[in-house]
């Protein structure tokens, strides 16, 4: 089943005065809007391409204006209103990255809507706590989001659908001062249909991954800095250290019971009772830290079990949306020509979108908006969920390590109560006084060595989980590279039907260009912005340059109707079809092989959308007509106060 479909329904535009400026329905197929030169055809394209996310601000003073455009679109079958407001500065300038407002419901309902449903904003530029307008809308559209040197807005996206009078000839995409081509190869990667999903998701993997590797490393080279000698960050060799230490204890303890035992006296005086004493208040303290430290353990062990659990279901959640959203596309289009009560044949009105057994209206796309709008709610709760799992798995990695060190401590304070116990003496003698001093003084190194173990503890878990983000980063990169270079193929087959369209439309253009007239290979080349046929450093009239970059961008919007796989969204616009000085009847040639190529297929799977001042008596008589005929005294823009 073809995907990525993307429609205009209706185009909306109010005056500064809240008045109706434009108002006009749109079909599915071929969309024409028709007028005299400076009638105002390009200012619908200019709402067009801006009330889809384009950043466009170039308005001509009748458009200024105007204060908001609202357009009811169709995007994979789920219908929604988007409404976008024109803001200006005290300068006069417009801003390019004003937020879009989402209704889930179609542009009449929009007016007055019910409690339950209300706008919803989204902004130009995405956060770690907000969706923007363009995710929103590739996710409507199935269409993966992706990173190139930057993030790819959708704005990115109508540069290759939008045809404009503005760029130069030799500019493939719509023209900007700011580009890259690394921007207009994911661009065009992304709609042809290169990458899979998994692919995408692994690139933003490796970004993440690369990202915390670089941290921990950071973190590991500071954490060394403080420390001159190696071992002091070898959890093994501290922990050797720490067991010599107390085997020293444990034989000056030997030592003193041997002296005490020969013929002296036991002696509970209240010194000793209280050394004792501080030594067991130590270890309960000791103790309730060590347990306290367990439990936060034991509850971190259970939320980061209980937020996995979660995500797993949010995400199936969302994939059982998503089947149901395509299986509501398959049922939707089972034929029903018997009555199931009679066995009568039913009777079918072509042009009626009623049911056709009780005759009541029927909203197609309300099942699949719905379900488009709990998948954005869910999404919002997987981002979060996944940050708060991410927290949780560096606190459990910091308390793992201090508690190893806590434990520690606990088992060098119980010693010393067990020791007081078996040697609770006098403490006289001279030998027992020194020896007593020595073991203080290891039992202090020991501390020492338990504050070093807890350092060393971190630093080498950080260590593994940096090993282990390094083998990580080192296979995405390996799949990314094996899996890129497997879709060369698929780019192959989509980039020959291109081709073989380009060649067609060059082949019957009217016999102006020889090279066009026998041209056998037609060329797109997207990283440099350019289309070509065997020598890319031809040089053609203003006409034929303008013509061939109208192939190029038709090419690719006809192939996309011959393939599913690719993510185009059937979808293109085009202002004034006779640009740069190109005659009468090679404008509407080309109109014609425009037409008779997409009557090829079913209208309800593509629309094209193309302004001209050159239509014919035919066309213009014809139901493919957008509007009224303008003119400078009849202009597009209605109730425009100058």
């Amino acid at each position: 089943m073809m995907r990525n479909n993307l429609f205009l329904n209706r185009l909306r535009i109010y005056t500064e005065n809240g008045e109706i400026a434009y108002d006009e329905k749109f079909h599915k197929g071929v969309n024409i809007i028709r007028g005299d030169n400076s009638s105002g055809k390009s200012t619908i394209t200019h709402f067009i391409f801006y009330v889809l996310g384009g950043a466009f601000n170039d308005f001509v003073p009748e458009a200024r204006l105007c204060s908001q455009s609202i357009a009811e679109v169709e995007m994979n079958g789920a219908t929604f209103t988007i409404k976008r407001d024109i803001v200006q500065d005290d300068k006069g300038n417009i801003s390019t990255q004003t937020p879009l407002y989402f209704f889930w419901g179609n542009m009449n309902e929009s007016f007055d809507p019910p409690i339950d449903k209300g706008w919803q904003k989204f902004g130009y530029r995405t956060t770690d706590n907000r969706k923007s307008f363009s995710n929103v809308i590739f996710e409507n559209l199935d269409l993966p989001i992706v990173k190139g040197d930057s993030n790819i807005t959708f704005h990115q996206i109508l540069r290759l659908l939008y045809i404009d009078q503005e760029s130069p000839t030799s500019s493939l995409f719509l023209y900007e001062h700011f580009d890259s081509q690394l921007t207009r190869e994911t661009v065009s990667d992304l709609l042809l249909g290169v990458y899979n999903e998994e692919l995408y998701e692994n690139k933003k993997r490796l970004i993440a991954a690369e990202k915390e590797y670089e941290s921990i490393k950071s973190e590991l080279k500071v954490t060394s800095q403080f420390f001159s000698d190696p071992l002091a960050l070898n959890p093994a060799h501290i922990l050797e250290a720490i067991q010599n230490r107390e085997k020293e204890i444990s034989a000056i303890q030997e030592e003193i019971i041997s002296i005490r035992n020969k013929g002296k006296e036991v002696s509970y005086d209240d010194d000793s009772k209280l050394s004792f004493q501080k030594i067991n208040e130590n270890a309960i303290a000791q103790r309730k830290v060590v347990t306290a430290l367990e439990n936060e353990i034991t509850y971190l062990y259970n939320e980061i079990e209980d937020s996995t659990f979660f995500i797993e279901t949010l995400n199936k959640k969302v994939e059982a949306l998503k089947n149901s959203i395509h299986t509501r596309e398959f049922l939707g289009n089972l034929p029903l020509e018997y009555c199931p009560e009679c066995l009568t044949k039913i009777k079918v009105n072509e042009e009626s979108s009623n049911c056709k057994l009780c005759k009541e209206s029927i909203d197609e796309s309300f099942g699949v908006v719905q379900a488009r709008r709990m998948e954005l709610e869910i999404g919002f709760q997987i981002n979060e969920s996944k940050k708060l799992l991410e927290l949780n798995k560096r606190s459990l990695l910091e308390l793992e390590s201090k508690y190893s060190s806590e434990i520690g401590k606990l088992h060098d304070i119980q010693k010393q109560v067990n020791s007081a116990l078996e040697d609770v003496k006098s403490y006289n003698e001279e030998a027992t006084d020194n020896l007593n001093n020595k073991k203080g003084f290891i039992e202090g190194e020991i501390l020492q060595y338990r504050t070093m173990l807890e350092n060393a503890e971190l630093y080498d878990r950080l260590l593994q989980k940096k090993n282990q983000l390094g083998k990580e980063v080192k296979y995405l990169k390996s799949y990314i590279f094996k899996t890129e270079k497997a879709q060369t193929t698929i780019k192959q087959a989509i980039n020959e039907k291109i081709k073989e369209e380009g060649v067609y439309l060059l082949n019957n253009d009217l016999d102006r260009q020889d090279e066009f007239k026998n041209a056998n290979d037609f060329f797109i080349d997207y990283s440099n912005n350019i289309a070509f046929l065997s020598n890319k450093f031809s040089k053609y009239s203003a006409s034929s340059n303008f013509y061939l970059k109208v192939v190029a961008r038709f090419s690719i919007f006809l192939a996309s109707l011959h393939i599913d796989e690719m993510r185009y969204p059937r979808f293109i616009f085009a202002d004034n079809m006779e640009d740069k000085g190109i005659e009468m009847k090679r404008a509407q040639n080309l109109q014609y092989l425009l037409i008779e190529r997409v009557n090829n297929f079913d209208k309800n799977k593509y629309q094209m959308i193309y302004t001209t001042s050159y239509i014919t008596e035919e066309l213009n008589q014809s139901e493919l007509v957008v509007g009224e005929y303008y003119t400078k005294e009849n202009p597009s823009l209605k109730n425009i106060n100058k």
